[in-house]
C-alpha cells in the first residue's frame, strides 16, 4: 500500500513541494523571491506522523534537508534524507508572468501525487496550501516561518466523509 508505507514521504513532498499562488495585494512590495531566499541553506528536520488512518501508530523521524539555488537562481533544489531510508530531491520556482510558485519532488519510496495551491502571507510569514490527493482525499498544510532559522508545519489529509487520514507535522532548524 503506497499511502500506507509512504504517508510521511507525501508528507514531506507536499511540503517540501507544490505550486503557491503568491497574492499580489498581500505581498505588496516583498520580492516573490524572499519565500525562496528563506529556504536556502543545510536544516535539521524533526517529523512527527500522528496516529490516524493511514498511520496506525504514531512516529517520529529525524534527518537532514540541504537547498540551494540552481540553473541561475531560477530554482531552488533541496535533498532530503531521514533516519527512516527516506530519500527526496525537489525543485521550486517562481514564475512571475502566472505569479505561482512551481515545484516538483522526487523520492526514494514513491513520487508526487496531487496539485498543492497555496498563498504566502508575509505579515504572518506564513504560507498555507490546499491539495487533492485523489477524488476523494484532500488536504491542507501549512508552514511557518518563526524566525530566519525555524520553521514549522502541518500537513493533514481527509477523506470525502471527513475522516483524518494523515496528520503530520514538522520542525526544521537551519545548521550553524
Amino acid at each position: 500500500m503506497w499511502i500506507a508505507k509512504s504517508s510521511q514521504l507525501f508528507c514531506w513532498a507536499l511540503m517540501l513541494a507544490g505550486t503557491a499562488v503568491l497574492d499580489r495585494n498581500d505581498a505588496g512590495e516583498n520580492d516573490p523571491l524572499e519565500p525562496l531566499n528563506r529556504r536556502v541553506g543545510s536544516w535539521v528536520n524533526k517529523v512527527v506522523e500522528k496516529k490516524a488512518a493511514w498511520n496506525p501508530v504514531e512516529r517520529t523521524s529525524t534527518g537532514e534537508e540541504t537547498i540551494k539555488w540552481v540553473l541561475d537562481k531560477r530554482f531552488i533544489q533541496g535533498d532530503v534524507v531521514m533516519n527512516d531510508g527516506l530519500k527526496g530531491h525537489w525543485l521550486i520556482n517562481y514564475d512571475d508572468e502566472s505569479k505561482t510558485y512551481r515545484s516538483w519532488f522526487f523520492g526514494n519510496k514513491s513520487f508526487p501525487r496531487g496539485e498543492t495551491i497555496g498563498r504566502w502571507n508575509p505579515k504572518l510569514e506564513r504560507m498555507d496550501w490546499k491539495f487533492q490527493v485523489a477524488p476523494d482525499l484532500h488536504g491542507k498544510m501549512h508552514f511557518q516561518f518563526s524566525g530566519p532559522d525555524k520553521m514549522e508545519w502541518e500537513i493533514t489529509i481527509h477523506d470525502g466523509r471527513g475522516q483524518l487520514m494523515m496528520e503530520t507535522f514538522g520542525v526544521q532548524t537551519r545548521k550553524k
